[in-house]
């Protein structure tokens, strides 16, 4: 630990909303910063459960010299925080955050060791209390905000799978995208709608089948995990501010089922963001997906987004090809994890 932070690990419950504020902003700089992503709409949504005094999690206190031993708690500052929530037998980690060392109001260094101290610290806390509970069998976190490496060997310590992601970016400003052909015969190239989500969760079930993201993200599995799925995307700001305009399916005229599906958000007011593309495995390597990533491109190249991201994890050698093909490049690495108790 760093000299001058003594920690001390507390409840989240028992802080209001207040009390975190000051961490969330810093927290929303270094999402704008390192991703091009507008974090203060999860924050405001996070700034609501707190107040509510239910989300579970732990706060880090700086109970160093410079504060002193005889404060009073609720003004003790809170560098860091974490949350998770609950899906049944799951538990979600849902972010770990510590802010960065000020000096004069300025950071010291991109390097922060008692930043990253802290954050290992809270970490620590949670999957301690998480593998300890009897009602939990599986833990999942996608540390998107951390680079790749962060935190792996303790999440690997407590036992978790760690795979690595990436962050790709395609600058759509001034840049040439490679226009759609005419699609093939036989299939139906339409923008979402709302009555589209029970057809794309079955879509999305069959299409990640013994899929190496089905075991990131076991909403993947079943119908009903995969609308919360989608619903979280078209109804919540945790990724990004839905863009209609932007997500496509491409039917089978034969049966008038989706084959594949694109789905956009907005991250920032230049940034737009790549939520999910998938196909069933049947239609795949006919160049659908290609259509479908062109088609969300345009849309947002239309609406005057100068970027455009989205993730991918780095073991899926097919579609990385596709999307270098198209102009994406690599921002950024992260880590996925995943705990299943007695590796069921």
């Amino acid at each position: 630990m760093a000299t001058g932070i003594l920690l001390e690990i507390r409840d989240l419950r028992h802080y209001s909303s207040d009390a975190l504020r000051p961490v969330l902003e810093a927290e929303s700089n270094l999402w704008q910063k390192r991703l091009n992503w507008d974090y203060l709409g999860s924050a405001r949504l996070l700034l609501q459960y707190l107040d509510s005094h239910s989300l579970p999690g732990f706060v880090a206190l700086d109970r160093g010299p410079d504060q002193g031993m005889a404060l009073n708690l609720n003004r003790t500052p809170i560098i860091g925080y974490i949350f998770c929530v609950y899906e049944e037998n799951k538990a979600v980690i849902g972010n770990v955050f510590a802010r960065p060392a000020m000096t004069e109001g300025l950071e010291i260094s991109p390097k922060d060791d008692s930043r990253h101290a802290v954050e290992a610290t809270l970490l620590g806390h949670m999957i301690e209390m998480l593998t300890h509970s009897p009602g939990v069998e599986r833990i999942e976190t996608q540390l998107l905000l951390h680079r790749d490496g962060a935190h792996t060997a303790l999440l690997e310590q407590a036992g978790f799978h760690v795979a690595r992601r990436l962050y790709l970016e395609r600058r759509l400003l001034h840049e040439t995208i490679q226009p759609n052909p005419p699609i093939q015969d036989g299939f139906l190239l339409r923008r979402w709608q709302d009555t589209d989500l029970t057809a794309a969760s079955q879509l999305i079930v069959e299409s990640y089948r013994n899929h190496p993201d089905s075991g990131i993200n076991d909403q993947y599995r079943s119908i009903s995990g995969a609308q919360r799925f989608l619903y979280n995307i078209v109804r919540y700001p945790g990724c990004g501010v839905f863009v209609p305009e932007a997500s496509h399916l491409i039917l089978d005229r034969q049966t008038d089922q989706p084959v594949g599906i694109v789905l956009g958000s907005r991250i920032s007011p230049e940034c737009g963001h790549i939520t999910q593309i998938c196909m069933r495995p049947a239609y795949r390597r006919l160049g659908l997906a290609r259509h479908l990533l062109r088609a969300s491109m345009e849309e947002f190249q239309k609406m005057g987004m100068t970027e455009l991201t989205l993730t991918v994890t780095q073991a899926n050698d097919t579609a990385v090809r596709l999307y270098l093909a198209e102009g994406f490049r690599q921002r950024h690495r992260f880590d996925a994890a995943v705990w299943q108790r007695n590796n069921l």
